[in-house]
């Protein structure tokens, strides 16, 4: 039935070359690997994210203007394109009217947390980021300046400190010391495939039932060895925990406990 409503987008040209790239991507990371996983239902989740994303060009623009104009964002916009699917995933699992815990690891200047803080009023918002120098945005950012990027994330969420809790420190302190459990968590600290995962299984921890986890840069090619990427420690995670749903497949994998 979706693809009957939007057989207009559906066959795009950019449409098809990203959804098969990431596809592909995938069978790459299986066959080095050698992990017996299954790959088929990624490719109907690639090709709807596609869809989706193409569809909503003009509310990602539109978004990206509002947020640029409103806040204090200065690095590059490496969140904007995900809004469709986080919109579509997101109004379909939140109920609205309840109040709903949300975790984010790596923040940066906090272009997600600050859409988060817009389109939900009910969410109790916690932030983790040590706001150390990360290499692999190196070619990026050409100067980090770790401060600062801390100072511009408070001064993005000045207006909403009622429910948003920011602790400066690395994900693993973070999990160490915390004792509560979260309904959404986003994952988008370190990408090396060993720090990925370390942090899904932390998250699994403290997630509630029905939770969901976004780990972003899915399909991130950095590494030249492609099981340092996230996908190499993502994957695994999900073969050894099979009650885990995957309801969103793209750049990020978004799935459900």
């Amino acid at each position: 039935m979706f693809f009957l409503k939007n057989l207009f987008y559906a066959f795009r040209k950019s449409v098809m070359k990203n959804f098969i790239s990431k596809f592909l991507y995938v069978i790459k990371y299986k066959k080095i690997s050698r992990t017996n996983i299954k790959i088929f239902p990624f490719f109907f989740k690639f090709w709807i994210s596609e869809i989706i994303v193409k569809k909503n060009i003009t509310l990602i623009n539109k978004k990206r203007k509002f947020y640029q104009e409103k806040y204090f964002f200065q690095d590059g916009d490496w969140f904007s394109h995900n809004i469709p699917v986080w919109e579509v995933i997101l109004n379909k699992e939140v109920d609205h009217e309840k109040k709903t815990k949300y975790l984010e690891i790596g923040s940066w200047e906090g272009r997600s947390v600050v859409h988060i803080c817009e389109k939900f009023k009910n969410f109790q918002i916690t932030v983790v980021d040590p706001y150390i120098e990360y290499k692999e945005i190196d070619k990026f950012i050409k100067k980090q300046n770790m401060d600062h990027t801390y100072n511009t994330l408070k001064k993005n969420l000045k207006n909403f400190e009622e429910r948003v809790e920011i602790y400066r420190t690395t994900s693993k302190k973070f999990f160490q010391n915390n004792q509560k459990k979260f309904n959404i968590i986003y994952i988008d600290g370190s990408h090396k495939s060993e720090d990925v995962e370390e942090d899904f299984i932390n998250s699994l921890k403290i997630l509630e039932d029905g939770g969901l986890i976004i780990l972003d840069d899915f399909t991130w090619d950095h590494y030249e060895n492609i099981c340092d990427n996230p996908i190499g420690g993502i994957l695994p995670v999900l073969k050894k925990n099979k009650h885990l749903r995957i309801i969103s497949a793209s750049n990020q994998l978004i799935v459900k406990n």
